[in-house]
């Protein structure tokens, strides 16, 4: 037997498994959390997105168990398992996605619950609603003709809920593809999917009103309808998909897991011992710049900045540098996306500063996936000609090479640049809009004038530094130590879970930390509604 039939052997036999092969994915591992309910505790349901991540299913299970001395009820897990369960568009990906394996893989993770969770809320992969599902495909049709007549600015309310954005990352990660083609008939699969999931939403968060919600993140069909329809309901929603910030509340008006930034800059002008703050934040940015790992980047493996890769091109003095993103990661994680999707924002900034003779460079994202070579190859082919810099080289180095701009979508790399003073420009809700130190186009004839304008600075260096570090500070530094801490031990053991040398016990010892901290407790009860409190 050869060892790919040993590997094929070894992987269907997985499916039967009574637990996943997982570090930690047991019921033993809340032996001891689970309290006696008060007697005054609160009453009603909570919804658990059930993800196959041993991060996140010891994460909702520690909260589930801590949350059980406050709040009297049932624990339900969504399965929200369907298109996500594989990438690519043949028969094989299909049957990868299919509720026969939704259900084997997803009732190992419900049982490695044990007695924490008393059933399941619906599954997104099912084949429980055969005449339902057939009408949503025919419905998918006439969809996927009405949005290919949209052009770019695509919309898609299902039921009231809005889930263009989250059909467009989806069809990036899981086709997979650097752009959106709304005319491939993937698109019309992911249509029937939202259809079904809308509806299944619906009958659930409608019918049972959880009182709580917990979710990983909120982009892609899996995660954002959910937590979209719960929100539509009144339904408590706690999204856990940012290492920024342990836990978000989210609200009709916020859906988004990122962290909302839009307060940093009033709240700071509010804060005494501003000059003190200003200088802890300046040792540690300058700490980060110099390689060392400051609270921000703690998850990283090593730093961005602990060696260069690499001379320089003789000819960056001047230039503009445009920072490109991951082409599949999902770009609607802020809100005020001016481009559909990452291709067509580098096309459009590539066309524009080429046709104004305007000299430019392009730094690949340093974490992007392998898939993202080959997009970089379809860039090279429509653009002969363009000028690369390799992954390595530090913004320190571009800023003393003399740099004139940076252009991104919504990268954090703005603030760090404003320290260096060099200015930037970018087009989405970005973490720095409410600051100047970044010029942020609404529009795509917005962002071409300021292209255009690349040489304008927004603010003097003087200023833009210490715009830089006033983010720096309310971003990182700012909190009471207790939060700060478990915030620490939350990205933490979020980077032992995702090591590929971590021992078990690493896993172990990170996740007690976690769940040790004073301020987790704490957090837990905070997250239980007023309305579901007893007098």
């Amino acid at each position: 037997m050869s060892d790919e039939d040993v590997g094929m052997l070894g992987k269907l036999s997985n499916l039967f498994s009574r637990y996943p092969h997982d570090t930690g994915v047991r019921p033993e591992a809340f032996v001891g959390m689970m309290r006696t309910t008060r007697a005054d505790a609160a009453t009603g349901v909570v919804a658990v997105q059930s993800v196959p991540d041993k991060f996140y299913f010891l994460l909702f299970g520690a909260i589930r168990a801590h949350l059980n001395s406050h709040m009297r009820g049932r624990a339900e897990l969504l399965m929200v398992r369907a298109v996500s369960g594989a990438t690519g568009t043949g028969v094989l990906a299909e049957v990868k996605r299919s509720a026969v394996l939704a259900w084997l893989l997803g009732n190992q993770w419900t049982r490695a619950y044990g007695t924490l969770v008393n059933g399941v809320a619906y599954r997104c992969a099912t084949w429980a609603h055969p005449l339902s599902d057939v009408a949503d495909w025919f419905r998918s049709r006439a969809i996927w003709k009405q949005i290919q007549n949209q052009g770019t600015d695509i919309s898609l309310r299902i039921d009231g809920i809005e889930v263009a954005d989250l059909l467009i990352d989806s069809y990036l990660r899981f086709k997979p593809s650097p752009e959106f083609d709304v005319s491939d008939p993937f698109v019309r699969r992911l249509v029937w999917q939202a259809l079904r999931d809308v509806r299944q939403a619906h009958g659930y968060f409608g019918r049972v009103k959880p009182r709580i919600y917990l979710t990983s993140y909120t982009t892609y069909l899996e995660h954002g309808i959910p937590a979209r329809v719960a929100l539509h309901h009144g339904v408590s929603v706690w999204s856990f998909g940012s290492l920024n910030r342990f836990g978000k509340k989210l609200s009709l008006i916020d859906a988004y897991h990122t962290p909302d930034f839009s307060g940093y800059r009033q709240e700071f002008e509010g804060l005494d011992e501003q000059d003190e703050r200003l200088m802890l934040a300046r040792q540690q940015l300058e700490n980060r710049l110099s390689g060392g790992i400051d609270a921000a980047t703690s998850y990283m493996r090593q730093s961005a900045y602990g060696k260069s890769d690499g001379e320089l091109p003789t000819n960056l003095d001047g230039a503009v540098v445009i920072f490109l993103h991951d082409f599949y990661d999902s770009p609607h994680v802020y809100p005020d996306l001016v481009f559909i999707d990452f291709w067509q924002w580098i096309c459009c900034t590539i066309e524009v500063l080429q046709a104004s003779g305007v000299n430019f460079f392009l730094k690949p994202h340093p974490n992007q996936i392998a898939l993202s070579n080959e997009a970089l190859g379809r860039l090279r082919e429509k653009y002969p000609g363009l000028q690369w810099l390799l992954t390595g080289v530090s913004n320190v180095q571009l800023a003393r090479a003399g740099m004139a701009c940076g252009v991104t979508v919504y990268g954090t790399v703005a603030h760090e640049l404003a320290y260096l003073g060099v200015p930037s420009i970018g087009c989405a809700r970005h973490p720095h809009h409410t600051f100047d130190l970044c010029r942020t186009a609404r529009t795509q004839e917005e962002y071409a004038d300021m292209l255009k304008t690349y040489g304008v600075s927004p603010l003097p260096k003087e200023e833009m530094q210490r715009q830089a570090l006033i983010f720096y500070y309310m971003h990182n530094l700012h909190g009471a130590l207790p939060e700060r801490e478990l915030n620490l031990a939350y990205v933490t053991f979020w980077k032992i879970c995702h090591s590929d040398n971590a021992a078990d016990e690493d896993v172990v010892q990170g996740f007690r930390r976690l769940v040790g901290c004073p301020a987790f407790g704490r957090f837990v009860e905070s997250m239980i509604p007023d309305d579901a409190k007893c007098g």
